[in-house]
Formats: C-alpha cells, structure tokens, sequence
C-alpha cells in the first residue's frame, strides 16, 4: 500500500494534466501575455494614442526596466491556470474578460500605493486610467491563446 501512495500524483484532477502543470504553462503564457501589453504600448505610443491619453513614453524595454512587468505578468497567468479547466469550453471569452483581474488590482492597490490615487486620477486623470486599460486589454486573450498553443485539446 505504502508503494501505491509515493508513486501516485495527488495534484491530478481527472484525465488530463495535473494542476500543476497547468498552473506552471499558464504561468509562462502570463508572461508572454505580459509582453503582449509591453510591446502594445510600443504600438500605442507610435500611434500617437499613448501621448494623446496623457502618457509620454512607453513601457521601457531595458533591463531591469522589462522585468518586472514580466515577472507580474507571469504570476497573474497562475490563477488564470487554476480556473483554466473550468473555463475551458469558453477560454477565448475568460481570456478577454481575464485582463480586468490584475487592472483592477492596479487601480485598487497599485495605484494607490505609488501615490496615483485610486484609478490613477492623481497622475493623470481619467485619460490615464483609459490608457492603462486600453494597454493592458492583450494580456487576457495572448495569455489564453498561448495556454490553448501549448496545453492543446484538453486542459
């Protein structure tokens, strides 16, 4: 019996992938979901939009500027892992409406605690806050597509 137990994965949940490994592949699409926003910012920002909604340059891509934006990116991708399988059959729509998650958290906390105000209003005012979620709107549906690219049918 003792065997049995050491060799058996108490992370699975039914056929298919353990939690972990799609927590570990989500984490990677949060990342890659990351990058999506930072390069988009490069987009906006050529396009005239970012400076037309009160930001004056884009997300830096030097290091250790790229970091951290990554790095945040990748630990939002992990809840997106844990409710992956349970939104598996409209993933594309949980992937769009994911990006609001870690917003909210920007204008609720973030925000707040780097002296922007709640929504960013002290920095730049509700044109700042339409930026930031302008920008982030790829994170979501990138971190989704990578995740279905990687895990493939069934989660």
């Amino acid at each position: 019996m003792a065997t049995e137990v050491v060799g058996k994965d108490w992370n699975v949940m039914g056929p298919g992938m353990t939690l972990t490994q799609r927590v570990a592949i989500c984490f990677a699409a949060g990342i890659i979901g990351g990058l999506a926003v930072v390069l988009f910012s490069h987009v906006l920002f050529e396009l005239g939009l970012s400076a037309t909604l009160g930001v004056k340059e884009p997300v830096s891509l030097k290091s250790p500027d790229i970091y951290r934006p990554l790095f945040w990116a990748g630990l939002w991708g992990i809840p997106f892992g844990l409710f992956i399988r349970t939104f598996w059959t409209r993933l594309y729509l949980f992937g769009l409406l994911y990006f609001l998650a870690p917003v909210l958290a920007l204008f609720t906390i973030f925000l707040p605690l780097s002296g922007a105000g709640f929504f960013g209003l002290q920095h730049g005012g509700p044109m700042f806050t339409a930026y930031l979620v302008l920008v982030n709107l790829p994170f979501g549906i990138t971190t989704a597509l990578v995740a279905r690219a990687i895990i493939g049918k069934q989660p």
